[in-house]
C-alpha cells in the first residue's frame, strides 16, 4: 500500500512522541515515527500509513520544524527500529509494529532529496536474521560498497539461532540477542561477521554512535545473561570492524575505581557522537531508565581517547526524559548544538507522559568544548525561543566565526606540518577568547535590562508616592 502525500505545513515543533530517532544529514535533521498519539496499534492499516508517510525535517539556521509527506511505503516497525544516514539517503531497519511483540527485520531507504521511500528488504520470518528493535546500528564503506550492520536488540524468537552469538528467552516470550548482521547494499547481500574479545552479551535499549568507517563506541543497555537474569549496564564498549576477515573486534571498558566520575547503568538513553575534527571524538548521552526502572535526571560525556567521563549542568527539561533522541550539530571547532526530542519525561503533577509539557517538547542546548577536551554548557533553547532574534544572531555569529576561522586555516596548509599544528592551536586560542567576549557581552546585556528595569520600577514607585499628595 503507497501512499503520496505532496503538502507541507511549517509547525513549530514535532508531535510528542517516544521510540523514535532523529538523524542529521548536511544542516537538516529527520525524524520519523516513533509512539505518538493517534498511531493505531495494529500491524497496518490506512490510518496507520497516513501518520506515518510524513517525516518531520528540521533546520537549525530558521529554528524551524516543517512536516513533509513522503512517497512509497514506510516501514511497519515504527518504535525502536534503527537509523542511519549515507550521504543524502536514510536507512531503516526493524522495529517493534507497536502491537504484540511484533517485530522486523526490513531494511528501507528515504531519500531524503526525493522524499520517496524504497523498500530493500521486506520483513522475513524465515531470513536468518533475528526480526528485532531497540538496538544498534551504523555504517561503513568497503571496496565501493557501502554495508550496514546491524547489532542486539530484542524481538521475536529467531528463525535460526546462529553459533557465534547468544540468543536468550523472556519471561514475556520476547528474546533478547547480540547477533551481528551484516547488510551490502550495493550486492543485497546478508552475512554474519565472526566476534573477538569482550563482546556486548544479549542486549537492547543502548545506542551505537559511529567514530569513524570502521570503528564505534556503545554504553550501557538492557543485558541479559545465560539464565535470563537481566542487568542495567554501565559499561563503555569499542568495537572495530576488519571488513577483510568478516571480524569485529570488541573492547570493554568499564569504571576502574569506586571514586572515579561515571555514570550509573541506564538503557533507552539518548545519545549522540560529537566528533570537531580533532583526535578527540566524544560520546554525549542524557536520560534514560535506572535498574529500578526510575526516570534519569543526567546529562554525561565520555572523552573516547582519555576514558573519561564529564557530568555536564543541564536544565532538567533535557536531561530528564527517557525514550527520547537526541542529535547535535557542530556549529564550530569549539561549539556544538544538542538536540533533544520527545521521550516521556517525569512532569511536575508526578505522572510519567509522552513528555514534560508541549513547549518543551524539543530542547537546543549549547555546549562549548575547549581544546583540553572540557565542555560547558551555554544557552538553551525551548521551541518558542528558536523563532527569536536572539537565537538567529547567535547562530550566525557562531557560523560566521566560524567561516572565519576556516579560511585562516587554509591560508598555511602548505607549510610546513609543525606550522600547521601551530596555526590551528592559535585559531583554536582565539576562537575561545572570541566566545568568551560574546558571554561577557551577554551578560552585560542582561545587567543593562535588569538595570532598566530596576529604573522603571523605581519610577512608577516615585508616581505613587507623588499621587498620594
Amino acid at each position: 500500500m503507497a501512499f503520496e502525500t505532496s503538502t507541507f505545513k511549517t509547525i513549530d515543533q514535532p508531535n510528542r512522541r517516544t521510540g523514535h530517532r532523529t538523524v542529521s544529514v548536511g544542516d537538516s535533521l529527520y525524524l520519523w515515527a516513533g509512539n505518538q498519539d493517534g498511531l493505531p496499534e495494529v500491524h497496518d492499516s490506512e490510518e496507520k500509513r497516513r501518520i506515518t508517510s510524513n517525516i518531520q525535517h528540521f533546520t537549525p539556521s530558521t529554528g524551524q520544524w516543517i512536516t513533509r509527506g513522503t512517497t512509497g511505503t514506510p516501514p511497519l516497525g515504527i518504535i525502536g527500529y534503527c537509523c542511519t544516514a549515507i550521504n543524502d539517503l536514510l536507512y531503516y531497519f526493524g522495529g517493534d509494529c507497536g502491537h504484540e511483540n511484533c517485530y522486523h527485520n526490513s531494511i528501507t531507504q528515504l531519500d531524503t532529496v526525493s522524499l520517496q521511500w524504497r523498500e530493500l528488504e521486506p520483513t522475513d520470518a524465515t531470513r536468518p536474521v533475528m526480526m528485532r528493535g531497540h538496538g544498534g546500528m551504523m555504517s561503513f564503506e568497503h571496496d565501493g560498497a557501502h554495508h550496514l550492520l546491524m547489532i542486539g536488540g530484542k524481538g521475536s524468537k529467531p528463525a535460526v539461532k546462529l553459533p557465534d552469538y547468544k540468543y536468550i528467552e523472556l519471561p514475556n516470550g520476547a528474546w533478547r540477542t547480540n547477533e551481528h548482521s551484516i547488510y551490502n547494499i550495493l550486492s543485497k547481500k546478508w552475512s554474519n561477521p565472526s566476534i573477538i574479545g569482550q563482546c556486548l552479551p544479549p542486549a537492547g535499549g543502548f545506542i551505537i554512535e559511529k567514530i569513524n568507517n570502521t570503528r564505534a563506541v556503545l554504553f550501557g543497555g538492557m543485558e541479559t545473561d545465560d539464565k535470563a537474569k537481566e542487568t542495567v549496564a554501565n559499561n563503555i564498549y569499542l568495537l572495530e570492524i576488519h571488513v577483510s576477515i568478516s571480524t569485529v573486534f570488541w573492547q570493554c571498558i568499564k569504571k576502574r575505581n569506586a571514586i572515579e566520575q561515571w555514570p550509573v547503568g541506564r538503557f533507552m538513553y539518548g545519545g549522540a557522537i560529537i566528533i570537531t575534527g580533532s583526535d578527540c571524538p566524544m560520546l554525549v548521552i542524557s536520560g534514560g531508565l535506572d535498574k529500578h526502572y526510575d526516570t534519569l535526571d543526567d546529562c554525561w560525556i565520555f572523552n573516547i581517547t582519555q576514558h573519561s567521563w564529564i557530568k555536564l549542568d543541564v536544565p532538567h527539561s533535557v536531561s530528564k526524559r527517557r525514550s527520547h533522541s537526541l542529535s547535535v550539530f557542530i556549529m564550530s571547532p569549539h561549539c556544538v548544538w544538542m538536540i533533544t526530542v520527545g521521550g516521556y519525561a517525569y512532569n511536575f503533577s508526578g505522572i510519567d507522559q509522552l513528555s514534560l509539557i508541549d513547549d518543551i517538547n524539543v530542547v537546543i542546548t549549547e555546549l562549548v568544548i575547549n581544546s583540553r577536551g572540557g565542555c560547558l554548557v551555554g544557552d538553551t533553547f525551548d521551541p518558542k525561543e528558536m523563532t527569536s532574534e536572539y537565537y538567529k544572531k547567535k547562530y550566525w555569529h557562531i557560523k560566521g566565526v566560524c567561516l572565519e576561522h576556516l579560511e585562516e586555516y587554509q591560508k598555511p596548509r602548505k607549510g610546513n606540518t609543525a606550522d600547521i599544528e601551530q596555526t590551528v592551536q592559535a585559531l583554536m586560542k582565539r576562537l575561545e577568547e572570541k566566545e568568551i567576549k560574546l558571554q561577557e557581552k551577554e551578560k552585560e546585556v542582561q545587567a543593562f535590562c535588569q538595570k532598566m528595569e530596576q529604573k522603571e520600577r523605581d519610577e512608577a514607585e516615585k508616581d505613587q508616592e507623588i499621587r498620594k499628595y
